[in-house]
C-alpha cells in the first residue's frame, strides 16, 4: 500500500479507538495498515458429522482434474451419466446434455420455438431433468431432422448432429415416448404421464364457474393439494381487465390422482387441442373475449343469471339477479380492497427489436408488476385515465380472457362477480316521460335541471371547492300520484342508472350510516347515477333536545349532502317534519297535489294500454272508473287483479271485471277514509 493510505488509516484508528470504546468519528471503515495486496485461497477439507466443512490452506490431495475441458469442448454432445440404483435393468441413466454444436443448436431453435425457459442463444445450452423440451417437441424434432437435406456441408454436419441427439433420447426414453404417443393418439392417459401431455405456452381448457374457459399454460408439477392428497398442478395464465388495463393473472388448477388410464377430455383440465370440437369452440370464446374487451370500463347494463361473491370463510355466495347492473372494475377495487383485481401488465413484443427470431400472432411478454400475494409493487390503484388508451387485444389475448366481469347489481344493492354471456343491452322504456302524469311545465322544468347539472356541474363551485355541485330536488305530497315514478321516468330518459336507497341500506349506526352514505354517493356521483331517497322523512326529520341519535344521522345528513355532485331526488308525504336546515339544501321542491279526474283518466288509460290484454272498456265506462276517488297505485293494483281474473275465466278484460275488483278491495279503502274522518272528529 502506498504511504499515503497508511498515514490516512492510522489518522482514522486515532479518532475511532479511545480508551478501547469505538466512536463514530469517521464515516468509513479503514484498513489494517499492514493488510497485504491479493487474495488468499481455502480449501474445504474433511466434513464434520453435520455436514460443516473444515477449511484448510492446503489443496485436497484426492482432488483430480477437472471432466470438462477445452478437449470436451471440441465434442458436438457432451452426455452426463449417473449410476442408477434399485433398478436390475440398468446402471447408469442419463442427468444431462449439453449442446455445443452450432449448428445443432440453430436447429433446436425452430424445435423449442417459444418454450417457456428455454434460451437457444446462448453458448451453454443444456438440457436435464426428465427433459421435457424435448419430449414435448419430439414430433417437431423428427419433423426438423426429416426435412434436412445432402445439399451442402452444413446440412450434412447437422443431420448427423441431430441424429445423435435423436438416437440418445430414443435410446433413453423410447418406452416413454412410445407410451405417451400411444395413449394420445387414443385421447386417454395415465396419471404417471400427464406431464407429456401439457405443455408450456400451449393453451388448455377447463370449466370455471360452469363457464368454457381458455389458459395459457406456464408449467406444470407433481404434488400434493391443501388436504395433503397427491395431484397433478396445472399452473396457468390468463387475461382479465383490472379496471384501468388489460394485464395477465395467473390460477393454479389440479388434477386429483387416479389409477389406470383416463380420458383426455374427462380431466378437469386439457388441451384445447383435445376438446370435441376445437375450433368451434375457439370461436365463441374470441367472440366472448371481444365481448369483454368491449366491455371494459363503466357501463350500465341488463342482466340475467348468477353472480357471486366470497364470503368471509372463502365460499362463494350465489345471487340470482335478473334486472340492471353497472359494470365497474374500478369501483369494484375501491369499494372492496379485500377482493381487488390486480394483474401483471401485459407487453406485447415489438417485432423490430426481435430481430434474432420471428413472432407469431399472440406472443406475448409478461412484466409481473404484482407480489406473490397479489397486492401491486407499488401499493396503488392505475389510473383509470389509461383505459380508453388500452393496446387492443390480440386474437390469442381475447382466447385466454377471463369470463368474469365486476361490477354492482342496483337490485340485489351488492358488488358481485357477472358472467359476460349473461349481459344483455337494456331495453329502454322510451315512453316512460311522456306517460307520467304532471304539469307539462313542471316536467321540463325536471328534466330540464337533471339534464344541466350534469352536464354543467363542474364549472360551478362554492368557495370550498367541490362542495355544492350537486341538485337536490324535493318531491313532496300524498302516496300513489307519482313521486317516485317521476325520479324512475328521469334516470329512464337521461338512460343513466337510478340507486333507488332507503332507511334498510343504511341501518340506523350512526358510524355505519356515515361510511355506507359515502360510498353510496361515491357511486352514484362516479355513474352519473340519479339516486332516490325514497320515504326521506326518516332521515330529515327535525332534530330535537332529547334524542340524541336521531341528531347524529341529520347532522351526517347535512354534511354529507353539502359534497353530493350528483342529482338527488327526495319523496316525502311528511314535509312538515322536516328539519329547517334541509331547506337551503333543496334547490327544487314541487308539492303533488291529489290526482284531479283528468289526471285519473291519462292514468287509467297509461295502464289499460301498457298490457298486451286486450279490453273492452268504452270512453263512458273509463270516465266513470276516473271520477272514483284513487291514487295512482291504487288504479295499478285494481287492474293487476282484474286482469288475473279475466285471465282466469279466458275473457278480454272488461268494466265488469273492474267493478267486481273494486267491490271486493274496496273495504280496505273505505276504512282508512272512515278512520281519517273519526280522528278529525276526535281533534275538532
Amino acid at each position: 500500500m502506498t504511504k499515503g493510505v497508511k498515514n490516512l488509516t492510522t489518522n482514522g484508528i486515532k479518532n475511532l479507538v479511545t480508551n478501547g470504546v469505538k466512536k463514530d468519528a469517521e464515516p468509513m471503515e479503514r484498513c489494517d495498515p499492514g493488510m497485504k495486496t491479493g487474495l488468499k485461497n481455502l480449501y474445504s477439507g474433511k466434513e464434520d458429522r453435520k455436514g460443516r466443512y473444515q477449511w484448510q490452506e492446503t489443496i485436497p490431495e484426492d482432488l483430480g482434474d477437472p471432466a470438462e475441458n477445452d478437449e470436451t469442448a471440441k465434442w458436438a454432445l457432451l452426455v452426463r451419466n449417473v449410476k442408477v440404483y434399485n433398478d436390475p435393468r440398468r446402471v447408469l441413466a442419463i442427468h444431462s446434455i449439453v449442446i455445443q454444436s452450432p449448428l445443432l443448436k440453430k436447429l433446436l431453435a425452430g424445435v423449442v420455438k417459444n418454450y417457456p425457459g428455454i434460451a437457444v442463444g446462448l453458448n451453454h445450452l443444456e438440457f436435464s431433468g426428465k427433459f421435457e423440451p424435448l419430449i414435448h417437441r419430439w414430433t417437431e424434432l423428427q419433423d426438423a431432422i426429416q426435412a434436412l437435406g445432402e445439399e451442402s456441408d452444413d446440412d450434412k454436419i447437422t443431420k448427423t448432429h441431430a441424429l445423435l441427439l435423436q438416437d440418445i433420447l430414443v435410446k433413453e426414453f423410447k418406452d416413454l415416448i412410445d407410451t405417451s404417443q400411444d395413449m394420445k393418439s387414443k385421447r386417454v392417459m395415465t396419471y404417471e404421464h400427464l406431464w407429456t401431455l401439457f405443455q408450456p405456452g400451449n393453451i388448455v381448457y377447463s370449466r370455471q364457474d360452469g363457464q368454457e374457459t381458455a389458459f395459457t399454460l406456464q408449467e406444470t408439477k407433481y404434488g400434493t393439494d391443501r388436504n395433503g392428497n397427491p395431484c397433478f398442478w396445472v399452473m396457468c395464465k390468463y387475461v382479465d381487465w383490472d379496471g384501468s388495463k388489460f394485464g395477465v393473472s395467473k390460477l393454479n388448477l389440479s388434477i386429483p390422482y387416479y389409477s389406470g388410464t383416463r380420458g383426455i377430455v374427462q380431466l378437469r383440465v386439457f388441451p384445447l387441442e383435445y376438446h370435441n370440437d376445437a375450433q368451434a369452440l375457439r370461436l365463441r370464446l374470441i367472440e366472448r373475449g371481444t365481448k369483454a374487451e368491449a366491455l371494459a370500463g363503466p357501463n350500465y347494463k341488463a342482466y340475467h343469471g348468477i353472480g357471486w361473491r366470497l364470503n368471509s370463510y372463502g365460499a362463494k355466495d350465489k345471487h340470482n339477479v335478473k334486472g340492471r347492473i353497472v359494470i365497474d372494475t374500478y369501483g369494484w377495487n375501491r369499494f372492496n380492497p379485500s377482493h381487488a383485481v390486480y394483474t401483471a401488465p401485459l407487453v406485447q413484443k415489438d417485432p423490430v427489436q426481435n430481430t434474432d427470431r420471428d413472432l407469431t400472432d399472440g406472443e406475448e411478454q409478461y412484466d409481473d408488476g404484482v407480489d406473490d400475494s397479489g397486492m401491486p409493487l407499488d401499493g396503488h390503484f392505475a389510473h383509470e385515465e389509461d383505459a380508453a388508451k388500452h393496446v387492443p387485444l390480440t386474437t390469442e389475448q381475447k382466447l385466454t380472457c377471463s369470463p368474469l366481469l365486476r361490477g354492482y347489481s342496483l337490485k340485489n344493492k351488492l358488488w358481485l362477480n357477472f358472467f359476460i354471456n349473461c349481459v344483455t343491452e337494456i331495453e329502454w322504456q322510451s315512453n316512460a316521460f311522456d306517460r307520467l302524469v304532471l304539469p307539462k311545465n313542471q316536467k321540463e322544468l325536471i328534466l330540464g335541471f337533471t339534464e344541466s347539472q350534469r352536464k354543467y356541474r363542474e364549472t360551478f363551485d362554492d368557495v370550498i371547492e367541490g362542495k355544492g355541485r350537486g341538485m337536490i330536488i324535493l318531491l313532496c305530497g300524498p302516496p300513489g300520484v307519482g313521486k317516485t315514478l317521476t325520479a324512475e321516468s328521469v334516470s329512464e330518459e337521461m338512460k343513466v342508472p337510478l340507486y333507488v336507497m332507503s332507511a334498510g341500506d343504511l341501518g340506523l349506526d350512526p358510524r355505519r350510516v356515515e361510511s355506507k352514505l359515502q360510498d353510496i354517493l361515491a357511486m352514484c356521483t362516479r355513474w352519473n347515477a340519479v339516486l332516490l331517497l325514497d320515504e326521506a322523512d326518516v332521515f330529515l326529520e327535525q332534530r330535537s333536545l332529547h334524542e340524541l341519535e336521531r341528531n347524529k344521522l341529520v347532522s351526517i345528513f347535512l354534511r354529507i349532502l353539502e359534497y353530493y355532485e350528483g342529482t338527488m331526488f327526495l319523496t316525502t308525504n311528511r314535509v312538515q317534519t322536516f328539519d329547517p336546515a334541509f331547506q337551503s339544501r333543496i334547490h327544487i321542491s314541487l308539492d303533488y297535489q291529489e290526482l284531479s279526474v283528468n289526471s285519473r283518466k291519462t292514468v287509467w288509460t297509461n295502464f289499460l294500454n301498457s298490457s298486451a290484454q286486450n279490453h273492452t272498456i268504452t270512453s263512458s265506462e273509463l270516465n266513470d272508473l276516473a271520477r272514483m276517488n284513487m291514487n295512482g297505485r291504487q288504479i295499478k293494483n285494481i287492474l293487476k287483479i282484474a286482469r288475473l281474473l279475466a285471465s282466469r275465466k279466458e275473457a278480454e278484460l272488461s268494466y265488469d271485471h273492474i267493478i267486481t275488483t273494486l267491490d271486493i278491495t274496496q273495504h280496505l279503502h273505505n276504512e282508512t277514509q272512515f278512520s281519517e274522518r273519526t280522528r278529525g272528529t276526535i281533534y275538532q
